[in-house]
């Protein structure tokens, strides 16, 4: 039943988008909406934005007013919204006749209110802790809930909680919060927090949270070990629409101190003064009394062959990492979290070409840093992995001819499939744009010489973490992979153009920057050099890489020159032209 739907909405979809095209050409008037997608929506925003199109040179009006048609038929609006119901008239007419459309937008109240002070209770709404928890020794429970004002408020057993001065509350009365740190002498226990009320005529309510806290100080710190592909570390609970900022991406098998769980994330100790989070179905927890994972570094060696150069750190037990990079001059840093010092000597043989420098340095307890000094200024990718139980980093030498007839390109059109990306006022998808500027870039690339690898080649679906492995496992010396940008649903579209590059490690910024500097040369706004960019096809440490949002779909000048071949073939060339540009940076440094 579900795919017959699926494939009604998509043959819904195909048809107007026909019906549209037809009613072009034979200059008949229409309204094509493409957002929002339904004319009735049900939403909490503000604003809600519009894009739609009508026949070119028509005059369109919303609600009487009248809005601008650009010259490809596009038109584009931030609707105002009221709480309740939004009803907007869509009028577009010329000599061809006229037409409307009526879309009816339903905002709900989500303003948070005081509780009636006539009625004892307490709230669902604004309840802490929302999730379950584990406490280990030390912690700090925190709770807050929302309920009649004006009341002596507990939890547990009889904690007082503090009722918040309006001031700090925006108005709201009656918002209660407290804390309590958990002692070794604390029974062992797994309930929800208790809440209790009570009034000035010695009335009581009481409620349970939701969530259920566990409080089991004599039985932590647990040992967990990594399991799956490509589990990593948080650096908290944070998290956006790209998920929550990455500390490191490891591999199975490594031990971890686990002290503690939020939710679905068990929390991570490295040091004494350092916690990470990582996503449980990442761990299986092994049994209680499992030793903690901790080792002393052995002897080093480090050496080449004829691809890479390597720095082998002899260890007793698979612990976590990290890694990040230093410019000027260039470092590769790895930190291990749990290593001791015990390195009496570093063996260091002749034939490694990148590597200038190795040493050490026990930063912290249970903090252990490697700098790799590197004899180059540009890095070229690097891998971190065990084998057995000694630390492997793998550096990729500077290849000798630095022409991009000597290299092979993984480009990336992003989304595909079901996944279609953001949609433009005329109703184009972005994987539509990008897929047509990937196989641009892809046949630039080769009458370069280059060899080149889609991730996708027509309109199919692969997740990130695919494409991902087709980058790594292909042994390709570049990966670029090309987005469309866009506004968010209550932003306006007209505001927002240009272009953008993103990078996530400091040492692939230099790409990122001569691709964004010939980007530019198109006329488009800029928009940035975005770096830290938390995207899965940033994140490998293994090969250069950059992220290209050539321009906003959803801004209709911007949308235009998407949809222009020539364009998407100058985008393309400037792309490559950026490439070229870095090559010759490289070659240039390399001389000095």
């Amino acid at each position: 039943m579900k795919t017959k739907l699926i494939i009604l909405i998509i043959l819904t979809q195909i048809i107007a988008t026909v019906t549209a095209q037809r009613r072009v050409k034979t200059g008949k008037n229409y309204i094509q909406i493409v957002i929002p997608e339904t004319d009735t929506v049900k939403t909490t925003l503000s604003r809600y934005r519009l894009a739609a199109n009508t026949l070119p040179a028509s005059k369109v009006l919303i609600n009487g007013k009248r809005v601008k048609v650009y010259k490809n038929g596009v038109f584009v609006h931030l609707f105002k919204l009221k709480t309740g119901e939004n009803k907007f008239s869509i009028i577009s007419k010329n000599k061809k006749g006229r037409v409307s459309k009526e879309l009816v937008f339903i905002r709900e109240d989500t303003e948070l209110k005081s509780t009636p002070e006539d009625t004892l209770r307490i709230e669902d709404e604004m309840m802490l802790p929302d999730k379950d928890i584990w406490l280990d020794e030390g912690d700090i429970l925190q709770v807050r809930m929302k309920g009649t004002p004006n009341c002596v408020a507990t939890f547990m057993n009889g904690i007082l909680m503090n009722e918040l001065p309006e001031e700090e509350t925006g108005g709201i009365k009656g918002i209660y919060t407290g804390i309590y740190k958990i002692k070794s002498t604390d029974e062992i226990w797994q309930k929800p927090v208790t809440f209790k009320l009570e009034n000035l005529s010695g009335e009581i309510f009481e409620k349970k949270s939701k969530a259920r806290i566990s409080i089991t100080p004599k039985e932590f710190p647990r040992v967990g070990v990594t399991v799956g592909e490509r589990p990593y570390l948080n650096y908290s609970l944070g998290t956006n629409r790209l998920g929550g900022a990455k500390l490191s991406f490891l591999e199975d098998g490594i031990k971890l101190i686990i002290n503690g769980k939020v939710g679905n994330q068990y929390r991570v100790k490295l040091t004494e003064n350092l916690t990470a989070w990582i996503p449980e179905e990442q761990v299986k927890l092994l049994p209680l009394g499992t030793f903690l994972p901790q080792t002393l570094t052995e002897s080093w060696n480090v050496y080449g062959d004829k691809k890479y150069d390597y720095v082998v750190i002899n260890l007793n037990e698979k612990i976590p990492y990290s890694t990040r990079q230093e410019v000027n001059p260039t470092k590769i840093i790895v930190d291990l979290y749990g290593a001791v010092a015990n390195t009496n000597w570093i063996t260091q043989h002749l034939n490694t070409s990148e590597i200038k420098n190795v040493y050490y340095e026990q930063v912290s307890t249970g903090l252990f840093r490697v700098t790799i000094e590197t004899k180059h200024k540009h890095v070229w990718g690097y891998k971190i992995g065990y084998k057995n139980k000694s630390l492997v980093i793998r550096i990729k030498r500077t290849p000798k001819k630095l022409t991009i007839s000597n290299f092979k390109f993984i480009v990336d059109a992003g989304h595909g499939g079901k996944n279609k990306g953001a949609l433009g006022a005329t109703g184009v998808k972005e994987k539509e744009v990008t897929l047509a500027i990937a196989k641009k870039i892809k046949l630039l690339l080769e009458r370069n010489g280059a060899k080149v690898i889609l991730t996708r080649s027509d309109d199919s679906y692969e997740k990130n973490s695919k494409r991902l492995d087709v980058a790594l496992n292909s042994n390709a010396d570049f990966l670029i992979s090309i987005h469309t940008n866009s506004v968010g649903m209550s932003t306006n579209p007209v505001r927002a153009s240009g272009t953008s590059t993103y990078y996530k490690h400091i040492c692939y910024r230099p790409l990122s920057q001569a691709i964004y500097k010939r980007m530019l040369e198109l006329g488009l706004k800029q928009f940035g050099n975005i770096g830290s960019f938390n995207f899965a096809l940033n994140s490998p440490t293994e090969i250069p890489n950059v992220l290209v949002e050539t321009a906003f779909i959803s801004n209709p000048l911007d949308e235009m020159k998407l949809l222009n071949k020539t364009f998407q073939k100058k985008i393309a060339e400037k792309i490559v032209r950026g490439i070229k540009d870095y090559l010759k940076e490289v070659r240039n440094d390399n001389k000095n």
